[in-house]
């Protein structure tokens, strides 16, 4: 029986022993942490003992290490012991953990993950600077790890509304730094102001972890509602600045001048500027920053030219006449760097219409043009005489390797003319000293494709003469080719002298007006006539008596 008992506890007590000092161990996130371990076979014979661990409630990454190697098994001879370690990797999630270690069997470790004000040093080489606001504050601060493992440093920054920070190590913009055990680096704090905050103190708090390093920053002037510049210079790959060239920041519109330099103005913030040229590819430079009061210059700026674009350069808007041909002169640049011919057609023309395209006197469809050369050339558009006025718009195009093409609004117009034409085509009337005149006539809208309104006839006349009527007075409207017949009733005076008089019949439409002349001859009443040829032979017989008796004498 007792033999029984002894074999039974023989069988319970283990044969080997692990074993740590350690129950519960601090580390940070990303350290690298070593427990010292301690494995004993107490049994009779060699035996080899695998090595696993486990933890929770998350995965810890780690490694069992003996003499400077990873190793997953341990071979130990009879009453053997030996020393070795486990190694692992704080998580980056703060929080605790269980690590358990075993070996046959096993021990657990709490490991407790935190950021301790005291693994860290952090000194920056200012603490208060005086800036304008907009202007950006420059501060180098050195961090050193006080751990004897690796040391995660997330960097991060409290400051006012619209202020940025940035860090950079090395040149390099960072926002995590990894530090081997005791490493001590320098890096750089960028903390760029707003141009629109106010005079006055300002508290900027830079973050390392759980650390925390204050700086003061005194804002002596500020640039509130003022507007900031963006510099640029555009230039193609030859170096020569591109003229014109439109860039595009929000809402606004500016060109650069003559040798490509631009200069933006405009309210403080963030835009994309869009800058495009005809015959160059399109170019966008985004984030562009804008504080006021403040230069942001971009430099230079390369746009790239096509290798074929062409524009029309034209009137956009032209008056044409129904029943002409209205002459257009318009210019063709090809501003690609490759040679290209164009097919010239335009779209958009009414029936009756045509187009001809001219290059001197010569009708040409198409053209070739150099690249950097420019043709000149007419285009004649003919409106029949059947159009009406209208406004038609036109695409004129010019198609080669690359496409352009012009709007063209056709405003067709007619021709307002207003004549008198008197009955039977006669400008001359006769008539005696007292007579009334009667004068008729027809007025006619001899325009093209009009229509004359509010058309008022009236006559001027000589002296004491008096216009007894005019029927009608107003003609209310006339179409193109339209008359309508007057009547104007004239009074001669009885003791008007007889002679040629001008009498004036005017004409005033809304749209025009016109004024014709009526001559009148005015001859002597017919009895007034034979008195004086009495009196003419009455002298003449008196006449000859006299030179008889004179001659007797």
């Amino acid at each position: 029986m007792k033999a029984a008992i002894f074999l039974i506890l023989a069988l319970l007590v283990p044969v080997s022993a692990l074993e740590t000092k350690i129950s519960e161990i601090t580390a940070v996130p990303g350290e690298e942490v070593s427990i010292p371990l301690l494995l004993k076979n107490s049994g009779e014979k060699e035996e080899t003992y695998y090595l696993s661990y486990s933890s929770y409630p998350a995965k810890i990454e780690g490694y069992f290490c003996y003499d400077g190697k990873k190793v997953s098994s341990l071979e130990l001879k009879s009453n053997e012991s030996v020393g070795f370690s486990f190694v692992f990797t704080a998580p980056k999630e703060t929080g605790d953990y269980q690590l358990t270690l075993s070996a046959d069997s096993s021990v657990s470790v709490k490991v407790k993950v935190g950021y301790s004000h005291y693994a860290l040093e952090v000194l920056p080489k200012i603490r208060g600077l005086i800036l304008e606001a907009g202007d950006t504050a420059i501060i180098d601060l050195t961090l050193r790890n006080k751990l004897s493992g690796i040391y995660e440093v997330s960097l991060s920054c409290n400051a006012p509304e619209g202020w940025e920070c940035h860090f950079y190590d090395s040149g390099v913009e960072v926002f995590r730094l990894s530090l081997s055990a005791g490493e001590s680096r320098t890096i750089r704090a960028a903390i760029e102001t707003s141009s629109s905050s106010d005079v006055g103190n300002y508290s900027v708090v830079l973050k390392f972890n759980e650390k925390a390093e204050n700086i003061e920053i005194l804002v002596n002037k500020s640039h509130v509602n003022e507007k900031g510049e963006i510099r640029l210079t555009v230039i193609d790959k030859d170096g020569k600045g591109v003229s014109s060239a439109r860039i595009t920041v929000g809402n606004e519109t500016f060109y650069t001048s003559g040798d490509g330099t631009a200069i933006v103005e405009i309210m403080p913030g963030t835009y994309d500027l869009r800058i495009e040229k005809g015959g160059y590819h399109e170019k966008t430079i985004r984030d562009v920053k804008v504080k006021g009061g403040r230069t942001n210059n971009l430099g230079i700026v390369l746009l790239e030219k096509k290798a074929y674009y062409a524009e029309i350069t034209m009137s956009s808007r032209v008056s044409a006449t129904i029943g002409t041909v209205t002459s257009i002169p318009l210019k063709i640049k090809n501003l690609g760097y490759a040679d290209d011919s164009y097919a010239l057609s335009v779209e958009g023309l009414p029936y009756g219409y045509t187009a001809t395209f001219k290059e001197g006197n010569l009708a040409v469809s198409g053209v070739f043009i150099e690249s950097g050369s420019a043709k000149e050339l007419t285009l004649d558009i003919f409106v029949p005489s059947t159009a009406e006025p209208s406004e038609i718009g036109l695409r004129v195009i010019a198609e080669g390797m690359s496409t352009a093409e012009a709007s063209l609004n056709l405003s067709i117009i007619g021709t307002f003319q207003l004549t008198f034409e008197p009955e039977g085509g006669k400008y001359t009337v006769t008539a005696s000293q007292g007579d009334t005149v009667l004068i008729r006539g027809n007025v006619k809208n001899s325009g093209i494709g009009t229509i004359l309104t509010n058309i008022k006839v009236s006559a001027s006349t000589p002296g004491d003469w008096e216009v007894l009527e005019v029927n009608p007075e107003l003609i209310p409207s006339l179409r193109a080719g339209e008359s309508e017949q007057v009547r104007i009733k004239i009074s001669i005076p009885s003791d008007a002298s007889p002679s040629e008089y001008r009498v004036s019949i005017s004409l005033h439409a809304d749209q025009t007006s016109t004024t014709d002349r009526i001559t009148v001859v005015v001859q002597e009443k017919g009895y007034a006539t034979f008195l004086g040829m009495a009196i003419i032979a009455s002298a003449l017989i008196g006449l000859y008596v006299l030179v008889r008796r004179i001659g007797r004498r």
